[in-house]
């Protein structure tokens, strides 16, 4: 019996085999009409804008490409589905596919399915705001369709990377990636993408204000879309046009380009056109003083914003729907696809049944299982699911929550500015006015009603400073960054006060420019009155501490002469040693107050300055052309309370050179230098080439009046002292600035 089984399986075994082919080639085939007919839905969806259809249909095409193992298909089917995520800016979902069709990237040697995925993480990191990572996956995304030749593909790439630049604000470099992108379309012949480019180029050049370049730029788009863009495409294209004439003082083709957009939206109804439209004839008529034409197309500027307004609530809600319903579809197209796999699998299962007993049986096990796997992952997708739906309930809770917040705040941010002590105003980009606190009547004398009726803020600044209210008003719009001034305001009654501002810009999200201006004004006059008296007292100390150094130097002087004429007196030559020794110790002290009186800060002096006048003193005191003096002294600052131990210091050092270095009439040279160790330590070292020291010799144990006041001086000011005596004597001091604090 068992011997009939296996001659029963062998016989069916070819049969089997032969059939399972030719099944899987019908099958295949039928796979690939499939795909074709769910491109064409994809297509029409996708025009149509309804992002539901197009992803229910890619997912059924990635899976019907990954069930019959075509892994290019298959990663071609998950770049469309992540485009479509990032198109709805569903990131997250984006992400998760991506990864997917990364997977499958890995082992395909394709490069230009390798420049789609780092092209796609691009935008992704572009949505989440990380732009530098972004720029490192366009690059790599660069470099995959340049190996692969897919020239269409790298102008894109090069187009995101312009418009990642633009993010940064690098304004140059995003012009040259967008004329690289250019060329490569014109490559490709794109003219709809080449018209795109310059309208981005002609952007920049605005904001460069380069109006020439701008024009140009944005004729040229206007007229590649006047031969195929679409009517929304070629109004846009006008308004531009018409801004760029505006800018160079072009008004009558300004209006004209305006006029045929107008003619465009209007019919289209493209509330988001006609609200720039109406807007832009406003500011055109205001600018010209037509008051009358500026307020209609104003009314009708403000009737379309609310238009488009109410068209973007409507659409965010679409969108809210539309991604629940994505994940919903989502969720649902998986478990039909499963079920369909199910179906699949148990026609084989009868099929098959009828040749071999013991495969049918074994398959039927491996059926059980399978069917109790996809029963487990199909509740973990219906509890995922839910929880979706939770947190997008949750998520339209805190939104209504947010939205009362918001409401509460600007109450309370309007009582704060109806009751604030200080004058707290709105303004406009033109520098109107168009709200101010109540507390205008007491800081300037006129109620809110008249100065809502003032030309400019500069109606209400005495005459003198409004040059330079002016120039502040002209930075903040060049640089968009907040500023404080102050400056003499004026009152009603025609008296001034002293006012201090802080205006702070309210910056447009779309364009980064300008849109409002909030300043917040504040009488200073007695702090104005208060720092001037501070400032006259200031005054008056460092005129008398001048006046002090300026004495002291002078006693000394006076010091100094009555040693000379007591030396010139016939002593023997020990005391006028010792009397010469102390003329030099006064005079290097009477040099630290003229270097004071001299200088503009009384609290430091230059004491490079000094040091070198000290040298040449010390060197001309002792009148010995067999000595020269060098030095290396670099710039230094220092307190009286450092520079004067310090040249003590270097007195007696190098008295003790020029009077013992040197015997018998001998030639040498003494060094002084002083130079930086780091930002807080200094250096001076005083040397010499003559007899050295003696062998013996120890600072601490020296008899010499001269080494007992180094020492002295060195511990007061907490130096440290260092000295050699082979081939001369040196003598090296290392103090630090930060002693003087």
């Amino acid at each position: 019996m068992k011997a009939i089984r296996i001659c029963t399986f062998l016989l069916f075994v070819p049969f089997f085999a032969f059939s399972i082919k030719a099944k899987e080639e019908k099958d295949s085939v039928n796979a690939k009409r499939r795909v074709d007919s769910l491109d064409i839905l994809v297509n029409y969806y996708y025009q149509k804008e309804n992002f539901q259809k197009v992803l229910e249909y890619d997912l059924m095409i990635a899976d019907i490409n990954n069930q019959w193992g075509n892994s290019e298909n298959t990663a071609t089917s998950y770049n469309n589905i992540v485009g479509v995520f990032i198109r709805i800016k569903e990131y997250e979902l984006a992400e998760e596919y991506l990864q997917n069709m990364i997977r499958i990237v890995n082992k395909i040697p394709d490069p230009v399915i390798k420049g789609r995925t780092f092209s796609n993480q691009a935008q992704i990191d572009l949505g989440h705001g990380n732009i530098d990572q972004a720029l490192r996956n366009l690059y790599n995304s660069i470099f995959y369709f340049q190996k692969g030749k897919a020239v269409w593909l790298e102008a894109r790439a090069y187009r995101l990377l312009g418009d990642a630049f633009m993010q940064k604000k690098q304004y140059s470099k995003a012009l040259h990636t967008y004329k690289i992108s250019t060329m490569l379309f014109q490559q490709k012949t794109d003219d709809f993408e080449i018209a795109v480019n310059y309208t981005r180029m002609a952007s920049i050049f605005q904001l460069l204000n380069e109006c020439g370049s701008n024009l140009n730029y944005n004729l040229k788009a206007l007229h590649i879309r006047e031969m195929k863009g679409s009517s929304k495409m070629i109004a846009s294209s006008y308004i531009n046009v018409g801004e760029a004439f505006w800018l160079i003082n072009q008004k009558d083709s300004a209006k004209k380009y305006l006029e045929k957009a107008l003619k465009l939206a209007l019919p289209d109804k493209n509330n988001y056109l006609l609200k720039i439209i109406y807007r832009m004839l406003s500011d055109f008529a205001k600018k010209e003083k037509k008051f009358k034409e500026a307020m209609m197309y104003f009314t009708e500027s403000v009737k379309y914003s609310q238009k488009f307004r109410q068209e973007q609530n409507d659409a965010e809600i679409a969108m809210m729907v539309t991604n629940h319903n994505i994940r919903s579809a989502e969720a649902n197209n998986k478990l039909l696809i499963q079920e369909n796999e199910i179906k699949y699998l148990l026609l084989h299962k009868h099929r098959y049944q009828t040749i071999i007993y013991e495969i049918a049986f074994l398959s039927l096990m491996a059926l059980v299982l399978f069917i109790n796997m996809l029963a487990v992952k199909s509740r973990n997708r219906k509890n995922k699911l839910q929880v979706l739906n939770e947190q997008l309930q949750a998520e339209i809770h805190e939104r209504i929550e947010a939205e009362g917040r918001l409401h509460r705040s600007e109450e309370m941010h309007r009582f704060l500015a109806d009751n604030s002590a200080d004058v707290i105003s709105l303004l406009d980009a033109n520098m109107r006015r168009l709200y101010i606190s109540p507390s205008c009547e007491k800081l300037y004398g006129y109620p809110q009603h008249e100065i809502l009726r003032m030309n400019t803020p500069l109606d209400l600044v005495e005459p003198s400073h409004r040059v330079t209210v002016n120039y502040r008003f002209l930075e903040l719009f060049r640089t968009k960054k907040s500023s404080q001034y102050r400056y003499k305001a004026l009152r009603k009654d025609g008296s001034w006060l002293w006012a201090e501002s802080n205006i702070n810009p309210i910056l447009d999200p779309g364009s980064g420019e300008i849109k409002e201006m909030i300043t917040v004004v504040r009488d200073i006059s007695e702090q104005m009155k208060h720092e001037e008296e501070l400032s006259e007292n200031a005054r008056q100390k460092e005129y008398l501490l001048r006046e002090i150094h300026n004495r002291v130097k002078n006693n000394f002087a006076i010091l100094v002469s009555l040693m000379t004429m007591q030396r010139n007196q016939p002593h023997n030559s020990e005391l006028n040693s010792s009397i010469t020794d102390l003329q030099l110790r006064l005079r290097t002290m009477s040099l630290v107050h003229e270097q004071l009186y001299h200088n503009q800060d009384i609290s430091h002096i230059p004491f490079d300055d000094y040091l070198r006048h000290l040298t040449l003193i010390i060197s001309s005191s002792f009148k010995n052309d067999l000595i020269r003096l060098k030095t290396d002294i670099r710039s230094c600052q220092l307190s009286i309370e450092m520079a004067l131990p310090l040249g003590l210091i270097v007195n007696e050092l190098m008295t003790n050179s020029y009077k013992y270095a040197f015997p018998w009439n001998r030639t040498g040279t003494v060094w002084v230098i002083l130079i930086p160790e780091d930002e807080e330590k200094y250096t001076i070292s005083i040397c010499d080439d003559g007899i050295g020291l003696p062998d013996d010799f120890n600072i601490k144990n020296s008899q010499s009046m001269g080494m007992q006041i180094v020492q002295i001086l060195v511990e007061q000011i907490e130096a440290s002292l260092e000295f050699s005596g082979k081939n001369g004597a040196c003598f090296n001091i290392l103090f630090s600035t930060s002693q003087e604090k």
